[in-house]
């Protein structure tokens, strides 16, 4: 019976080892002279999706032959002048990591440097030598890219676009799952916010992981751009519906407030949500027509439903409506519930994206103006110090492995020069330090068993296809199962493949792997040395600056938010920034700490903690709120809006507590007065519920100033 994998790891597996073998056996067709680039060329763009497969291909080919063009270019420019020599070699680095940090092509600018770099270190070794590496490398790593491109189509394919569908079937589902779970729990009256929590977050993550793998649908056969920018456009509204959940999670209810929205009757609404959502992800399988969606005329009822209540003069919905009875000096100030009024605005807000969801699967094109602009990740981080300093320190730490190399004469220097760029591009110690154990891990793995083939048996050509073959599949599995350890797999394959393709044939010589493992232990020593002199970059301080960063830009996007008019806002794009910071601390609490550092982490994931709630309130301010309304309501009840917005925004970015908690306490008589205005009963009930929501948000930020 035909063997067929079935599951995705085993099947990029294969592929991945079948694909390595022809590379390296073609660049033996051709007598090239390292055959293991091709190899290698196979393994590093290797992927689980076909999509990956060919953007990544695509970069390393585009690197290398611009870094080839360059390095022989440059070459010729330094061979008279040692300190030519290192300079250009340092400029190259340092220009190749800086882009690499932030541009969408950053990976072909680090090959691009990678390669330039080894053609000009010709320089030292072999002069005559630079033409012909500049010719033969972007050939021999040519082919692994196009065997590596061709083998994605045809060989065991794994579609991004059949994955991309699945995810977003999960994401319908888990959706569902919540407004169920929410339902229930709001039922019983004891909401486990904490579990909603956890959900929510988890629902983000599987957004944030379609999200990355989306950009290469397009190099897949069958899909448009037009389908890409639907899946694209559903999974910004699912964000939208998730920061929305996470505002009403910040709110925690009072026992009046559970008591209120159980008489409120929401059992439809949340049954009208979960059957629309339902009718979505049908349609979006189906490509089907869609009907009519419950969830608006389900909350247009429950909207009738409160002020019947009102009517018959139940207080307990003073909540809602506090207009309802008449003598204004009898009325309790009941009214000034935040969760109540951020529950009615969520179920408004999941309304709108379910109507923007029907519209975006119904192909119907609804005029709407974009209420901000979104600045891009890449020119913020242009100019971010802590890239520039990385980017001058994966310098230095090439030209240090690089003289080391050029005084000991280490056979594997070059290995030496490129473990440290790979090294020293990540961003604190901590990252380095695992890079490093991955990478000599995996070394002594590959080059271990290469070693101990070599030394049971001498090596004919089939003999050579099993091992290579079987060793391959075995790592490929090994780093697509387990994607926390994917980086051994990947140098274990590596060091395979450069101790057993060696020139001509099987392989000869015990040398390469041996050298490969000096050259990163030189890389590692480089990195580390330069890490720890210059610009100290540990765990602790990263984080902790991190923290800063994204309490400064949420301070520049607060201001855009409160005080820039109409559709003129400018906002920075934090959700990189914050999910670095969250990949940090929970990187951190799976490791052993002393009580001190717990400590410190426990600071650390409190303040953490503290931005993401400050984030969810202004994503409910920019997203739910409307403001024009809020300001006509203001105006009305005489509230100077402004004054409170400015004051916001003041005491935000001077950390300033003391006037922050001031300040709540001013906006918090100002609820308790509202309703003594002469013009309180000219604000409609929606404008009034409007108004409050985005004082009593104005309330939340002011109280986690730090």
């Amino acid at each position: 019976m035909f063997f067929w994998p079935q599951t995705v790891e085993n099947r990029a597996a294969i592929r991945t080892a079948l694909a390595a073998l022809a590379a390296v056996l073609l660049s033996f067709k051709f007598h090239l002279e390292t055959p293991f680039w091709s190899g290698m060329s196979v393994v590093v763009v290797s992927n689980l999706y076909t999509g990956n497969i060919i953007d990544k291909a695509m970069l390393r080919i585009i690197g290398t032959i611009a870094g080839a063009f360059l390095g022989f270019y440059v070459a010729g420019l330094v061979a008279n002048s040692f300190l030519l020599y290192f300079l250009s070699c340092f400029s190259i680095v340092c220009i190749g990591s800086y882009y690499y940090s932030f541009s969408i092509n950053g990976y072909a600018y680090l090959l691009g440097a990678l390669c330039a770099f080894l053609i000009i270190s010709q320089v030292t070794i072999n002069p005559q030598n630079a033409f012909f590496v500049a010719i033969w490398r972007p050939v021999e790593i040519g082919i692994g890219v196009l065997v590596s491109a061709i083998s994605a189509y045809f060989i065991f394919p794994n579609h991004l676009k059949d994955n991309i569908t699945i995810q977003l079937h999960d994401i319908f589902t888990d959706f569902s799952t919540g407004i169920i779970q929410l339902l229930n729990m709001l039922r019983e009256g004891n909401p486990d916010f904490d579990l909603l929590a956890q959900n929510n977050l988890k629902l983000k993550k599987k957004l944030r992981k379609a999200v990355e793998l989306i950009g290469a649908m397009n190099h897949e056969l069958g899909v448009t751009k037009a389908k890409t920018d639907q899946v694209r456009a559903l999974l910004d509204l699912f964000y939208d519906v998730s920061r929305q959940l996470q505002y009403l999670i910040l709110i925690s209810p009072q026992h009046s407030d559970l008591t209120i929205v159980q008489s409120l009757s929401i059992e439809p609404v949340l049954n009208a949500i979960q059957s629309d959502l339902a009718q979505l992800q049908l349609a979006f399988s189906n490509q089907e027509m869609l009907l009519e969606l419950k969830t608006e005329a389900a909350i247009a009822e429950l909207e009738m439903h409160v002020k019947q209540i009102q009517k018959s003069d139940e207080g307990s919905l003073f909540y809602l409506n506090p207009k309802t009875n008449t003598d204004l000096g009898a009325q309790e100030p009941a009214f000034k519930s935040n969760f109540i009024y951020a529950f009615i605005h969520f179920l408004h807000q999941v309304n709108q994206s379910l109507l923007l969801m029907h519209s975006l699967l119904s192909h119907i094109p609804l005029g709407m103006t974009a209420k901000f602009q979104v600045l891009k990740t890449q020119e913020r981080i242009r100019t971010d110090r802590d890239v520039i300093k990385r980017s001058i320190k994966a310098g230095f730490s090439v030209i240090l492995a690089l003289g080391f190399w050029m005084v000991t004469n280490w056979p594997g220097g070059l290995n030496g020069i490129i473990s440290s760029l790979v090294i020293s591009i990540r961003k604190n110690l901590f990252e380095m330090k695992n890079v490093s154990i991955h990478r000599l891990l995996g070394c002594i793995l590959g080059g271990g068993i290469a070693l101990f083939s070599l030394f049971l048996i001498k090596m004919n050509l089939y003999d050579f296809i099993l091992i290579f073959f079987l060793s391959v599949w075995g790592f490929s599995y090994f780093m697509f199962k387990l994607p926390k350890y994917s980086y051994i797999g990947l140098q274990a394959n590596i060091a395979l493949i450069i101790s057993l393709a060696q020139e001509g044939g099987p392989p000869v010589y015990l040398g390469p792997p041996l050298q490969r493992l000096g050259g990163i232990v030189i890389g590692i020593v480089a990195s580390f040395i330069v890490a720890n002199l210059l610009w100290r970059s540990d765990v602790w301080t990263m984080l902790n600056r991190y923290l800063n960063k994204l309490y400064l830009y949420m301070g520049q996007n607060l201001k855009q938010i409160l005080l820039a008019p109409g559709n003129q806002k400018k906002l920075h794009d934090l959700a990189n920034l914050f999910w670095t910071s969250r990949g940090l601390i929970e990187s951190l609490a799976d490791e052993p700490l002393s009580a001190k550092k717990q400590g410190m982490l426990v600071e650390l994931r409190k303040r953490f903690d503290s931005l993401v709630m400050i984030q969810a309130t202004m994503s409910h301010i920019l997203g739910a709120v409307n403001r024009e309304k809020v300001e006509e309501a203001a105006q009305l009840l005489g509230c100077d809006l402004f004054f409170y917005e400015k004051e916001v925004w003041t005491a935000f970015t001077q950390h300033d507590t003391a006037s922050g908690l001031k300040l709540s306490a001013q906006l918090n008589e100002l609820l308790s007065e509202i309703d003594k205005k002469k013009t309180f009963s000219k604000v409609s009930d929606s404008d009034l519920r409007g108004f409050l929501a985005y004082i009593n948000a104005l309330n939340q930020l002011v109280l986690r100033i730090h």
